[in-house]
């Protein structure tokens, strides 16, 4: 009897295991409409190279979802994340990757010491606000993006794993290095100020959350993020640890990526990992 119920316990592990699934969403906008004010570089050309890196790590090509260019829009955005958190169950591995412009924006809870929060750009993201015309709503906001990965948390329980990945920045011209033509920045300087800030924060209040997933950004806040011969910096270095994955805790493959963007980019850049508190020796995927 002891033995049959070993060998029933093994039986259901492995299901268990089976029944995990590795699912992925996938973000790259390089050619911003000139009208928005963003200037066009190259994160659209991130996409491949992340869908490789993937499948070399147990993806299928039908659970990666890519959103490029003019496909990722912050509805089409808020879309695939909510399909998302509809699609996953417990012990499910996601990884989601945005490649493009960065930039900070007024506080809209109070979180924030610097009263600025962090946004990704979509595509139909305006640089400035125009009061009654573009006022932020098209920014996905750090707090919106943190709702909706405690939301992927809950579904996926402690022993899922979610890995985010930001080749963006919030410093920087949003255009090319001054010193050398070969690098493009990603970002801008530029915060978007909401002087309304009261009507604002009463439609899209958020509550602040503890990290509970895995982050690395391309660079700290002051730094710029550079581009890499046609591609993110960020995206480049993490594609070369792409063996590496599964064996490699997260604070190694970030020192892997670090020392690479050091070796590649003639500018200070120094990725960043954030964690869940004491997880940073666990493999990174």
């Amino acid at each position: 009897m002891k033995r049959l119920c070993i060998i029933i316990f093994a039986l259901l592990s492995m299901l268990f295991v089976q029944a995990a699934t590795k699912r992925a969403l996938v973000i790259g906008i390089g050619d911003y409409p000139e009208s928005s004010g963003w200037k066009k570089i190259n994160g659209d050309k991130d996409i491949p190279m992340v869908e490789e890196m993937l499948t070399a790590n147990g993806f299928t090509k039908q659970n990666i979802v890519e959103l490029k260019n003019e496909q990722a829009t912050c509805a089409a955005i808020k879309y695939e994340l909510e399909k998302l958190i509809g699609k996953v169950q417990t012990g499910d591995y996601i990884y989601i990757h945005f490649s493009g412009h960065g930039q900070q924006i007024t506080d809209l809870n109070g979180d924030e010491e610097d009263n600025l929060d962090e946004a990704w750009i979509p595509y139909d993201a305006q640089f400035a606000y125009v009061k009654g015309k573009y006022e932020g709503e098209n920014h996905l906001i750090d707090d919106q993006l943190n709702n909706y990965l405690h939301r992927l948390r809950k579904q996926i329980g402690t022993d899922g794993k979610i890995v985010v990945v930001a080749d963006a920045c919030h410093s920087g011209s949003g255009s090319r290095a001054e010193t050398d033509e070969e690098y493009v920045v990603r970002g801008t300087s530029d915060a978007f100020v909401i002087p309304d800030t009261i009507k604002f924060q009463t439609k899209t209040a958020f509550p602040s959350y503890d990290i509970e997933w895995t982050f690395i950004s391309a660079c700290k806040p002051y730094q710029c993020n550079y581009e890499y011969k046609g591609n993110g910096s960020l995206t480049y270095a993490l594609y070369q640890q792409k063996e590496n994955f599964s064996t490699f805790s997260s604070k190694q493959i970030r020192q892997k990526v670090g020392a690479c963007i050091a070796n590649i980019i003639p500018f200070t850049q120094t990725p960043v990992l954030e964690v869940t508190f004491g997880t940073e020796t666990d493999i990174f995927f």
